[in-house]
């Protein structure tokens, strides 16, 4: 003989269905503004990713042109690097911008330069050795410094001069 078996279902309320939706729609609520607070913190964090990636090309841009040239000549804000006779690109400091300009277009290296220091090659004013430029991004103050590769001659004919200069003083100092 089959035995039949009966099931049985528990029936819920209104109430208890009108309350299981509503916490389901909190709950659905709570998990949308999470995914959206997680992907404004992710835009965040992206911008500021690309603004350190355009800081490290820009410093990389001017490092490149200093340690490629012969020479760079300063006047007021304008700076000329040479390579090989020809001129290889001009930086400019317009309002709080660092500009360079070359053959194959205009390029802003540093936005909101505060300053720029200028190390003359041995105290000839119009040639430039090194470069520094404090400048501000993201509400931080930055220093940058960059300069010239030294050959080996300049750097010979540098401590020859310093050398006689201290035979120079030597002899001054016998002579009082």
């Amino acid at each position: 003989m089959k035995r039949r078996f009966s099931y049985t279902f528990a029936a819920s309320t209104l109430v208890e269905m009108l309350i299981v939706i509503i916490v389901s729609g909190i709950l659905f609520i709570a998990l949308f503004d999470g995914v959206d607070l997680v992907r404004r913190y992710t835009n965040r964090l992206n911008k500021a990713l690309a603004a350190g990636n355009s800081l490290l090309d820009s410093y990389q841009q001017l490092d490149h042109l200093f340690l490629s040239c012969d020479s760079v000549t300063a006047s007021t804000g304008i700076f000329c690097f040479y390579k090989g006779g020809e001129r290889l690109a001009l930086v400019e400091h317009r309002d709080s911008l660092l500009v360079c300009t070359r053959s194959i277009g205009v390029d802003t290296l540093f936005r909101g330069v505060e300053e720029i220091r200028v190390v003359p090659v041995w105290d000839v004013y119009a040639l430039v050795d090194s470069l520094g430029v404090r400048f501000r991004t993201r509400g931080k103050s930055c220093y940058f410094e960059f300069g010239r590769a030294r050959s080996p001659e300049d750097e010979w004919r540098h401590e020859v001069l310093e050398i006689e200069n201290q035979f120079k003083k030597e002899e001054y100092d016998d002579m009082e």
